[in-house]
């Protein structure tokens, strides 16, 4: 767990905004010779306080299908970097009912710290996202610096985008503030990854892959 949390908190991302400035990630950079593809395992999972009778107040509104179509969004992508997200389970993870209310106001330490105790733990991959009610106001973060990522039911930007989004922090990437037709700028649905960022991105991937990061 030390390696998939980390041990600095990182602010989340906020990325509401006008979802008409919208627009699609080119197929292949222009000039660019071909490179290969770098695999990553990633984990997709449900949190509900329970499976059988999950309460929608505080429980994801999602379901396993929702998740395999963001899946193939977010490997269109991260295709600009050529990196390929591989699924390897959804799941749903059942969170005792305090937790998952802390979580819906932005408290994520609980639920780390309760993992594989009063949590049952999932089967991590190399990413691992989760799709939950609520955050306490982002769409989307990337807490403690960690190899996870949390999505909210209802985001103002494309699930896929906003899914993406986070993967880039996990992937070594920064916000960037002056084009909103970047991946990595916060408020839009703007999808575009730079060379440099490919680049970074690639690096970082190497380094989860080799188990330096």
């Amino acid at each position: 767990m030390a390696l998939l949390i980390g041990a600095t908190l990182l602010a989340g991302c906020t990325v509401a905004g006008d979802s008409s400035l919208a627009s699609t990630p080119p197929t292949s950079a222009p000039g660019v010779a071909p490179r290969e593809v770098i695999s990553l395992s990633i984990s997709l999972f449900l949190l509900v306080d329970d499976e059988k009778v999950p309460d929608p107040t505080i429980s994801t509104h999602r379901a396993e299908e929702d998740l395999r179509g963001i899946l193939q969004g977010m490997n269109d992508i991260w295709s600009q970097a050529d990196i390929r997200l591989e699924l390897q389970t959804i799941e749903s993870v059942e969170v005792p009912e305090a937790i998952l209310q802390g979580m819906l106001a932005g408290d994520f330490a609980p639920f780390f710290n309760e993992m594989g105790d009063g949590i049952t733990s999932p089967q991590f991959s190399n990413i691992n996202g989760f799709y939950i009610r609520g955050v306490g106001g982002p769409n989307g973060i990337n807490p403690f610096r960690s190899r996870t990522f949390f999505v909210i039911d209802e985001p103002s930007v494309f699930d896929r985008r906003v899914s993406s989004h986070e993967v880039g922090h996990i992937l070594g990437l920064r916000h960037v503030l002056d084009d909103p037709d970047r991946l990595l700028f916060s408020g839009t649905n703007g999808m575009t990854l730079t060379e440099g960022e490919a680049t970074v991105a690639r690096y970082f991937a190497q380094g989860i892959i080799q188990g330096a990061r």
